[in-house]
């Protein structure tokens, strides 16, 4: 059975890096895991504590040690919290006072993995801080995060730092294609995926995924003077904040084929079955504008993710398609 989260952590360099330490015998006491995707970073955790555990090297999956840690059931491998539940620092007291100092039952260590670290508070970092600058012998504690911004200075300087990075659509489509019966299909909601590899299966059975880059696609073409900005804005400021960042998605890889059209390279572009749409609205925009446009996109994705005012968003990013061609036109 294909384990997403290991196939692509074993291709990272925080992968290598670990492994080249349990092969030296030096594992450090304590990692912090970075990954932006969401939906895997308690995954990307597991394989982990897998891989400074299993009885065979790397990530075998079948010894002993990979089989229980999949299933949260390892003696010597503690995963914090529960599925469902919320870190505290009551629980995180209780690993560094109590669990840290009993010896490990199988395995020659004990490994101690704290999802969403990134959600501790404060009272729940010190008590962990203490535990990071005195390392009980035997004892390994790893820290997952989406983003580390939120841990405290003193507890990220204690730790050794992995990350995993965001996969291209492309890495993700070659890894994945074999997998998924439907391969156009697979690209495109690898394209949405926006290198959140954790993403991919919900969006590929996710219908409204696509219509997004239909409606993209669509207002693009009707869109021609301010007036049609209040309209479309208002249509875009009702979206939740997960159909929103499907929609900048979207449009994002509208752009992309956009500019590939622009560059003679149709032949490479995600929406082939918009090909005949896509062609009027490549003439309608400038080069120039469009990478512009794609770089408004970037930095909306951000805010949106940030809870901005959704209106705001919505307003600056259809006024920047429009300034923009009109700048370029004037070139």
């Amino acid at each position: 059975m294909m384990n997403v989260a290991e196939i692509f952590f074993s291709k990272t360099a925080a992968y290598r890096a670990v492994l080249r330490e349990k092969q030296a015998g030096k594992i450090s006491h304590s990692y912090l895991l970075v990954s932006s995707d969401d939906d895997l970073s308690r995954a990307y955790l597991k394989a982990l504590a897998k891989l400074i555990m299993c009885e065979k090297g790397g990530i075998c999956g079948d010894c002993r040690a990979c089989r229980l840690i999949e299933k949260e059931a390892y003696a010597d491998c503690d995963i914090y919290p529960a599925v469902g539940e919320k870190i505290t620092a009551e629980g995180i007291d209780i690993i560094v006072s109590e669990k840290c100092y009993v010896k490990p039952l199988e395995a020659d260590l004990k490994v101690f993995a704290i999802c969403g670290a990134e959600k501790m508070n404060l009272p729940a970092q010190n008590k962990l801080l203490k535990t990071l600058e005195e390392p009980p012998k035997n004892v390994c504690i790893l820290l997952g995060a989406v983003g580390d911004h939120a841990l405290l200075p003193t507890v990220k300087s204690r730790v050794k730092r992995l990350e995993i990075p965001l996969f291209s659509p492309t890495e993700t489509f070659n890894v994945l294609k074999d997998y998924y019966p439907d391969e156009e299909r697979l690209k495109k909601v690898c394209a949405l995926a926006d290198g959140r590899v954790g993403a991919v299966e919900a969006l590929y059975n996710d219908e409204n995924a696509f219509s997004a880059v239909s409606e993209c696609v669509d207002m693009l073409l009707k869109i021609k003077k301010s007036p049609d900005i209040a309209r479309y804005s208002a249509i875009i400021a009702k979206k939740s904040r997960e159909d929103l960042a499907k929609f900048i998605a979207a449009m994002r890889i509208v752009v992309r084929d956009l500019l590939f059209i622009k560059h003679g390279l149709s032949a490479q572009i995600i929406n082939a079955d918009m090909l005949p749409s896509l062609e009027m609205i490549s003439e309608k925009y400038k080069g120039g504008a469009l990478i512009a446009f794609s770089d408004v996109l970037n930095s909306a994705s951000a805010a949106n993710e940030n809870f901005s005012n959704q209106t705001m968003l919505a307003d600056r990013m259809l006024f920047a398609l429009l300034e923009e061609n009109y700048r370029w036109q004037k070139l």
